[in-house]
Order: structure tokens, then sequence, then C-alpha cells
């Protein structure tokens, strides 16, 4: 392969990438849902650096701005959204890996500051996801897509998010536990 071609085989590649990061981005709520309880115990999709990218960008994601509103490390937010990769077709999740190392290096290869992502301010890290979602780039608006719906999905699950949202939880539960 000569420099500035792509063989065929990379243009698959990345089509399919793309393919993925867009389902990723539609997932249903649903979808987490019929994960609860599907992983093996003690397996984990993420690794543990992974882990910790994922840690900071759904924080940003999710952030309120609220003094009082729950943190997102000790909930179950980020176990939630590890279960539903595992329950996932390993196809469709195989970009996450890549996806999360390249938010961590985004802001030295896209922002041309000499800082990974996990290492910026709160300041810094919504402009540089802001980046990923404003993108001229196809590829990395999906990779936003994706990490905004496995955010939302995974920290609006958790019950220490529903009181800022007015949400008191589910009507059938609710209605059990009361008599």
């Amino acid at each position: 392969m000569t420099a500035g071609r792509i063989s065929r085989r990379g243009f698959l590649a990345l089509s399919g990438s793309g393919a993925a990061l867009a389902a990723l981005g539609r997932l249903p709520a649903s979808a987490l849902a019929a994960a609860a309880g599907a992983a093996p115990s003690g397996a984990a999709f993420f690794a543990p650096d992974e882990a910790e990218i994922l840690l900071q960008v759904v924080e940003r994601m999710v952030d309120s701005g609220l003094p009082d509103a729950p943190r997102v490390q000790g909930s179950g937010a980020l176990a939630s959204i590890d279960r539903l990769c595992l329950s996932l077709d390993p196809e469709l999740v195989r970009p996450l890996p890549w996806l999360l190392q390249a938010v961590e290096w985004g802001p030295w290869l896209f922002d041309l500051s000499f800082a990974r992502f996990t290492t910026l301010s709160d300041a810094e890290k919504d402009a540089s996801l802001r980046g990923w979602m404003t993108s001229r780039l196809a590829l990395r608006r999906l990779g936003f897509q994706a990490l905004k719906n496995l955010s939302l999905l995974g920290w609006y699950s958790q019950e220490e998010s529903w009181a800022a949202i007015g949400y008191a939880g589910p009507l059938l539960a609710r209605a059990e536990g009361g008599r």
C-alpha cells in the first residue's frame, strides 16, 4: 500500500467501524435492560485503562452542573455499560476500545494540545468532546454519538440519577412495593 491510499481491506474495516458506531449510537434503552445479568460474573469488556477513559467521558456527558448531583464513579453506570457491551454482537462493539483510545489521544491528534483527555480540566474535556461532536469527519461524529448513547443509557439506568430529572422510578415496582 502506498502513502495516501487505503487498501480494500482497510476501507472495509473502516466502513464496518462506521456502521458499528452508528448502530451503537442508536441502541434503545431496552438493550440495556436485556443485558442486565447477561454477563458472566468477573467478565469485563473494557480493560482498566479503557474503563478510566470511559468513566471520564460519561462524567462529562451527563454532568448537570448541579453541585449536589451524584457522581458517576461509585454508581453502577460503568458496570451497566460493560454488561451491555458484553451482551452485544462482538462485531458491533469491536471499535469501542479503539474509539476510547482515540478520545484519549484526541487532544494530541486533533487539537494539537500536548495532553491526553484524562489529564484535561473539565472545561477542556468538554471542548474536546465538542470537537468530536462537530467534527467534519463523519467517523468522529459517529464515535461521539456512540459514546453519548452509551453514557446516557448507563447513567440514566441508575437510581442515583433519577432524582435530578424528577423520575420516581418504575411504576410497577413502586406499586408492588407499596402493597
